[in-house]
């Protein structure tokens, strides 16, 4: 598509004209140092100069010149306008200079011709604009495996006693094994023969043992209970009798997964809120993110083995219960990773401290606390040599 099919009205501050030409000219913006006598220059890109746009409209007809006074009354006005350029759609200009052009040759018609310069973009906001939940419902992970694992259970019970009795036990031996592992107090009573009930209690308290403090890193604090849960992602896998079981202890160990990454998340939200500096940095955010997301693609992995089988069904829903959940947590970090600036790096060039370098960045030296947390490896704040390339937050 070519720009003679895709050209919009053109407007300024909401008055359209027809326009016959454009002419955009931008100019980059060149730092030149040279010694005197020298033929040698060391040129510096520093960025581009503002966009010149010059346009030229034209208005025909009995009632032209309506038209003409609304469109100088607009240009007249003092400050930015939205123009909406044929070609490039909107953007935020000043006018420079115009000309209105009258012919005697050409009744009721005249050309304006008008230069413009372009103003920075409107400020983006903070937040990502969409619709991203609060809370993700670690019920609704578990829920189609539980139902088919207690209609087998219901099923075997009928059939055969004895083997009912054994998977019995060895759910309720491999539960307890996983909470004397995670070092669990029971706060419900777990019913094996409504796994629905007992596999959300379970979650739930392997949610409320995630802690936050000032001697270890948050992220360490995750990642730490993470592995902890993940010790036990075996559990039940080599009971081949129950494959039931197996598809959900898998969901169970998503849904604990998430609901440790929930917890950090709600953290952080309530440090944001309450202006405070975040336990989490948008690093360690972005750390996290990709780790479930590996861990609920292995799990989605070996769902996607058994489309073959008897468990089909269930299979292809949780296939598709894991792509959601995955892409609900990928926009709750990613909406607290845009709360701030983005994450950037500097290179020094001079030797300094931390302070001097938040002065240097942010015209504040309070922010230094803020640069030493984004580079967690840094040995000696006080001494920073040339050559280091630090983590900092975008100016």
């Amino acid at each position: 598509m070519g720009w003679a099919t895709g050209l919009q009205d053109a407007s300024f501050r909401g008055v359209q004209f027809e326009c016959t030409s454009t002419n955009d000219a931008v100019s980059k913006a060149l730092a030149i140092k040279q010694a005197p006598y020298s033929n040698d220059a060391e040129i510096e890109d520093v960025g581009n100069n503002p966009r010149n746009i010059s346009i030229n409209a034209v208005y025909s007809g009995e009632d032209y010149k309506t038209w003409v006074d609304a469109l100088e009354a607009a240009l007249l006005e003092t400050g930015s306008g939205e123009l909406i350029h044929p070609v490039f759609g909107i953007m935020q200009v000043h006018v420079v200079d115009y000309s209105i052009d009258h012919d005697a040759n050409n009744v009721d018609y005249c050309g304006i011709s008008i230069k413009f310069i372009q103003d920075k973009d409107k400020k983006r906001e903070l937040f990502v604009p969409v619709v991203v939940p609060d809370e993700i419902n670690t019920e609704d992970i578990v829920s189609a495996p539980a139902s088919a694992l207690e209609q087998y259970l219901k099923k075997l019970e009928v059939l055969d006693q004895n083997q009912f009795f054994d998977a019995v036990n060895n759910m309720r031996k491999g539960v307890n094994a996983f909470r004397d592992g995670l070092n669990l107090a029971k706060t419900t009573i777990d019913n094996v023969l409504a796994p629905a009930t007992f596999v959300v209690g379970l979650v739930d308290d392997v949610s409320q043992l995630v802690t936050f403090d000032a001697n270890i890193s948050a992220l360490s604090k995750w990642r730490d209970l993470v592995k902890r849960v993940q010790r036990f992602e075996m559990l039940f896998q080599d009971d081949q009798s129950s494959p039931q079981l197996q598809q959900l202890w898998r969901s169970t160990q998503v849904a604990s997964t998430v609901a440790i990454t929930q917890q950090a998340i709600n953290s952080t939200r309530l440090e944001l809120a309450e202006n405070k500096e975040t336990s989490l940095t948008p690093i360690d955010l972005a750390v996290i993110r990709q780790n479930v997301r590996q861990s609920i693609q292995a799990v989605i992995n070996t769902e996607r083995e058994l489309v073959t089988t008897e468990l089909k069904t269930v299979a292809v829903s949780q296939i598709q219960i894991y792509k959601e959940t995955a892409d609900q947590i990928h926009q709750q970090i990613q909406e607290l990773i845009e709360v701030r600036p983005p994450v950037t790096t500097t290179v020094l060039a001079v030797p300094c401290t931390l302070h001097w370098l938040a002065h240097y960045l942010y015209e504040d030296m309070s922010r230094a606390n803020e640069i030493r947390r984004l580079n967690p490896t840094l040995e000696n704040s006080a001494v920073l040599r040339p050559g280091m390339e630090l983590t900092v937050y975008a100016r």
